[in-house]
Parts: structure tokens; C-alpha cells; sequence
């Protein structure tokens, strides 16, 4: 009885709480709420027009931007790493247009592509069964290669294998037994090879995409083990680069290469990135970013979370 009394009181207090606002509104506080309203929707459109003017704006600004860096691009980069010899390496998901466009960018910096490798998605292994056989695999050609035997708790020990057998710190051909360990790994279908003059390069570029699926935890995982290989490829060499397009604020229900490698201090101390390859600023970057490479630096770019800056130093002419 306590409870259907309460809940009784309380009813009768929300309806006499309307009656009396509606008998207000309607009498002596009818001008002044209504005033208040409509100066207050009235401030809101105009808040709504200005705010959409600034946004079509910096859109134009934008736009004009990129076509302006676009145009220029070739005398931004122009001469930068002019004799650099690069391997280039393409993640599962990368755009073909941003490939592309790293591409031009750093044969009009004065780079040579030696090498062009495309990574299947099954680098990253699904299950034990495949995780055994990399192991295997790996544990041969690590022998051939002269690399020490991998740690009991290595997950990638092929990373080291692939990267030994693109990128040296002096560069030349590739050796009988870097260009067995790259066939192997061609015949395993984990990598693509496409190159016509295989030569060991002295830097890498690793260009990604966005890694999806369902489950988050195996989306993590495998864009931690690409930026694992990222880092064998820039320990390899002289230095390396991973690029992406991350957007300003990620994309949801998919994980970021780049952004796991930022997230990872080991990572990010020695290897470069730039998660805006999209545009034609990332792309030069990515020419920036590997001439500071060389120099001994290392940075983080883009317009993503986690940059050093926009854009690396530019170098000097």
C-alpha cells in the first residue's frame, strides 16, 4: 500500500507540475519564453550559416592545396635521394592508387625501385597449423641466410628472412641464397615478387592499408606482425619508411599498421611513418621522411594522432 501510495503522489505531482507551466507559458511568461526561443533558434541558424561558409573554406583551401602540391611535387622532390636504391614492399589492403603515387614520387625524387614485393594476408598466420609451418620454413632459410635461429618466442621469424634478402646496408645483388629464401616464400604464397632487376636495396618503403575483420583482437594482431616486418625491413638497411592513410580520426571497425606502430616505443623510435598517402603531401613525406632516414633521424607524419608534425624537415637544396 506504502509503495502504490508513493508512485500515486508521485503522478499527481508531474501532472500538477505541467497544469501550472502550461497555465504560465500561457499567461504572463508567454512573451518573454517566446522571445527567448526565437532568439535563440535565430542565433543557432546563424551560428549553423557561419559555421558551414568557414567549413566550405577550408575545404577550398584544401582542395587548392593538394593540386598546388601535386603540381610542384616533382620540384619538391626533386633530387633528394638521387643514387637511393629502394625495395618496395606492399601490405594486404594497400590502395593500388597510393602505391602508385609512392611510386612516381620517389623516381622523381632520384630513387631507383629495385624490388617490388606484394605480402599476402597469410604472412600473418591464421591458426597453429600455419604458425608451425612459417616456423619451419623460416628455421631453413634463416640457416641459409647466416641469421641466428629464432627465439622460442619469436611469432615472425620469417621477417628477418625477407628482409635480409631485399635490403642491405650496402647494397648489390641478391645472393644465391637471398634469392632461394624468395623463392621459397614465392612457392609458400606468402609474398609476390615483381621486379625485373633484383637488387638488394639500400632503404625499404612498406606502404599499408587498413586491416579488417570482425573480431578486434585478431585485427590488432595482425597490424602489429606488419609493422613487426616494417621494422625487420628498416633494421635491415639503412632505414625504411611505412606508410599509410589512417584519416583524423581512424576508421571504424578496421585496425591501422601505422598506428601500431606508433604504439609500440621500440617501434617508434627507429622506424619512420606517415599516415596520410592519400595525399600528394604524404607522398612527398614519405621521400622526406626516408632522406631523414638516412641522415640517422626518425619521425612520425601526417595529420593522424601521434605525428612528430605535419611533414618532415625539408631538405636542404
Amino acid at each position: 500500500m506504502i509503495d502504490f501510495r508513493y508512485h500515486l503522489v508521485s503522478i499527481v505531482s508531474i501532472f500538477m507540475a505541467l497544469a501550472v507551466g502550461i497555465v504560465l507559458g500561457a499567461g504572463p511568461l508567454k512573451g518573454t519564453i517566446g522571445d527567448t526561443l526565437t532568439q535563440e533558434v535565430t542565433q543557432l541558424r546563424e551560428d549553423r550559416t557561419a559555421l558551414r561558409a568557414e567549413l566550405d573554406a577550408a575545404r577550398k583551401a584544401g582542395v587548392a592545396r593538394d593540386e598546388m602540391t601535386t603540381d610542384a611535387r616533382a620540384r619538391l622532390v626533386g633530387g633528394t635521394l638521387s643514387g637511393a636504391t629502394v625495395a618496395l614492399v606492399v601490405l594486404p589492403g594497400a590502395d593500388a592508387d597510393h602505391v602508385e603515387g609512392v611510386v612516381g614520387t620517389l623516381g622523381a625524387a632520384g630513387a631507383t625501385v629495385v624490388s617490388r614485393t606484394t605480402v599476402d594476408e597469410s604472412w600473418v598466420p591464421a591458426d597453429d597449423d600455419a604458425s608451425a609451418s612459417q616456423s619451419e620454413l623460416a628455421s631453413e632459410l634463416r640457416r641459409s641466410l647466416g641469421l641466428p635461429a629464432a627465439g622460442a618466442a619469436d611469432t615472425a621469424p620469417l621477417d628477418d628472412v625477407l628482409a635480409a634478402s631485399l635490403v642491405a646496408a650496402e647494397t648489390g645483388t641478391v645472393t644465391d641464397a637471398g634469392k632461394a629464401a624468395l623463392d621459397a616464400l614465392v612457392a609458400a604464397n606468402l609474398v609476390d615478387l615483381d621486379t625485373a632487376d633484383l637488387r638488394r636495396a639500400s632503404n625499404a618503403v612498406v606502404v599499408g592499408g587498413l586491416v579488417k575483420g570482425d573480431v578486434v583482437a585478431e585485427r590488432d594482431r595482425a597490424a602489429n606482425r606488419l609493422a613487426g616486418l616494417a621494422l625487420a625491413l628498416d633494421g635491415a638497411g639503412k632505414g625504411a619508411v611505412l606508410a599509410s592513410d589512417v584519416g583524423v580520426t581512424g576508421f571504424a571497425g578496421a585496425s591501422s599498421v601505422v598506428r601500431a606502430a606508433r604504439g609500440d616505443a621500440g617501434t617508434s623510435r627507429n622506424l619512420s611513418t606517415v599516415d596520410d598517402v592519400s595525399l600528394a603531401l604524404g607522398q612527398v613525406s614519405v621521400a622526406y621522411a626516408l632522406v631523414q632516414q638516412n641522415d640517422g633521424g626518425v619521425g612520425q607524419y601526417g595529420l593522424g594522432d601521434g605525428v612528430s608534425a605535419a611533414y618532415p624537415p625539408v631538405p636542404a637544396p
